[in-house]
């Protein structure tokens, strides 16, 4: 894919020679992304960028040292014990010296969420930009405890205001990836969005999204599994969930106008949890698809499930969004959150790569609608779990790469020549079709970063950066309070107090 960021005249700062990266967590997600972004970005795209070090679980310490032995990482590694709060002062040493010996001046955390804001604020004592895998942090029982519900939006302010008082002393970027910001079917919708706030001063009245995973863990595994968790007591708003609701923000955001903004929000929400989880697909049911075979991976029984089932974290979660004025309702938003949907697994272990050929079809979906003027779908429906093999003909429905973008409008009032016209995502953007292009718009996420630090562009250029997902994370702190305020018998409506310009765009 080629990217739309260009460089520009940036006289106030120098151009540093080499971007050295710590990346704090290789696990498969920063393998497919990072890792392989970085030699990409240095070796095709010519760019001056090297993984200088690496720091994992000690758990993790045989993996990390046989990848770095195959592919030939010039890296440092450091392996760490658990934890989530706050940083152990023999880790903040370790980091330091790793910091000083290998001129680090660029920090990728994809780590466990729980440990985002220990990392995250000390790359910015150090001074160092940081890209910051979604969502901005979560929080062990939040589904759970209000008080760790309220936690998620407290902590996207505290690395808001460190962030501010780093970048006041030198530049630097907090970059917080959340990919669909790159991805040009949604930069095509909130261009749409704008021509219509324009023309009529119509903001956006109506947003539906949707997102499944399309993968099918079993109860034990829910139970169980460390990767992508449940049972931390956070679920499917923690995982993918963030993009969504960013995604959601960012339509509103790209609407609004001094006239028309909210001050204030609502939210509403309702889970799914393992206890309902178990009477969706019953144990009969595992038991004829896999036989007597399926007694040696179910660990718990249907009564284990359901007790535990308060603390484990959401399978499915649904939300609705209230955006008002003067107390008065002026937008609505659904958000359809599902790890629980249309798989392909059809086997009983879970394979050891949760993304590679494991029954993951992805199926999301966005109608966005700016009252009588315009209505967007944006629609991507995969059918195959096996994605390593694409051509020009997975841009359809149901291919590996199947993004469409469906545009109506009112046409005798805006003035476009038909009232209807579609978009492929896959002729947007100059994507090599014999890959995912999801996986090259992430890509775009950390070329952003490396330009930011050697001083290609500058901060207004940014398109995530941590001042931007403040609202974002309040949605999320507001889904759960709802969630844990519903089981406790008390009201389950979260409210938001808005400032004017907390959804309005700034102009570029």
């Amino acid at each position: 894919m080629t990217s739309s960021t260009t460089p520009h005249s940036t006289a106030a700062r120098s151009i540093q020679e080499v971007v050295n990266i710590l990346l704090i967590g290789l696990g498969p997600h920063a393998q497919r992304t990072y890792v392989r972004h970085t030699h990409e970005l240095a070796q095709r795209d010519g760019l001056a960028v090297r993984l200088s070090g690496i720091v994992e679980l000690e758990s993790e310490r045989e993996r990390i040292d046989t990848l770095v032995r195959s592919q030939e990482l010039d890296a440092d590694t450091l392996f760490v014990s658990p934890f989530t709060e706050e940083l152990p002062a023999n880790v903040e040493s370790e980091l330091n010296r790793i910091t000083d010996q290998r001129g680090i001046n660029a920090v990728i955390i994809s780590t466990e969420p729980l440990s985002h804001r220990a990392y995250a604020l000390w790359a910015l004592s150090r001074g160092l930009s940081v890209l910051l895998d979604k969502p901005v942090t979560t929080r062990a029982n939040a589904v759970s405890d209000a008080r760790q519900a309220q936690l998620i939006a407290d902590d996207a302010t505290e690395i808001l205001a460190c962030y501010e008082r780093a970048a006041a002393k030198s530049p630097l970027c907090l970059i917080v990836n959340s990919h669909r910001r790159w991805h040009p079917a949604f930069d095509l919708t909130l261009s749409l969005i704008r021509e219509i706030r324009d023309l009529t001063g119509c903001p956006v009245t109506s947003v539906s999204s949707s997102h499944c995973d399309g993968k099918w863990r079993f109860p034990t595994e829910i139970l169980q599994m460390n990767y992508h968790p449940f049972n931390q007591g956070y679920g499917k708003v923690s995982h993918s969930g963030y993009h969504i609701i960013d995604a959601v923000y960012r339509f509103f955001k790209a609407g609004y106008t001094r006239e028309t903004a909210p001050d204030g929000a609502s939210v509403y929400s309702s889970f799914l949890q393992p206890a309902g989880f178990v009477k969706q697909v019953r144990r009969q049911e595992y038991e004829r698809i896999f036989g007597d075979e399926y007694a040696g991976a179910a660990l718990h029984s249907d009564a284990e499930v359901v007790a535990a089932s308060p603390k484990i974290g959401e399978i499915d979660a649904k939300t609705l969004i209230e955006f008002s004025a003067g107390g008065d309702i002026i937008g609505q938003a659904q958000i359809d959150l599902r790890h629980n949907g249309f798989s392909r697994r059809h086997w009983l272990w879970p394979r050891p790569d949760l993304y590679k050929a494991a029954g993951r079809v992805k199926h999301e979906t966005h109608e966005v609608v700016c009252g009588p003027y315009q209505t967007i779908v944006l629609e991507s429906r995969q059918a195959n779990d096996k994605h390593e093999t694409n051509d020009h003909t997975d841009m359809h429905a149901g291919g590996n790469n199947h993004f469409d973008v469906k545009v109506f409008r009112n046409s005798a009032i805006t003035g476009d020549k038909e009232p209807y016209r579609l978009y492929r995502a896959g002729d947007l953007a100059k994507f090599d079709n014999s890959r995912l292009h999801i996986e090259q718009v992430k890509k775009e996420a950390l070329r952003e970063f490396v330009f930011f630090i050697s001083g290609r562009i500058d901060r207004s250029q940014l398109k995530s950066n941590i001042d931007d997902h403040i609202i974002p994370a309040r949605l999320m702190s507001a889904i759960y309070l709802s969630h844990v305020n519903r089981t406790l018998g008390a009201n389950p409506v979260a409210s938001l107090a808005l400032g004017n310009s907390d959804l309005i765009e700034r102009p570029a």
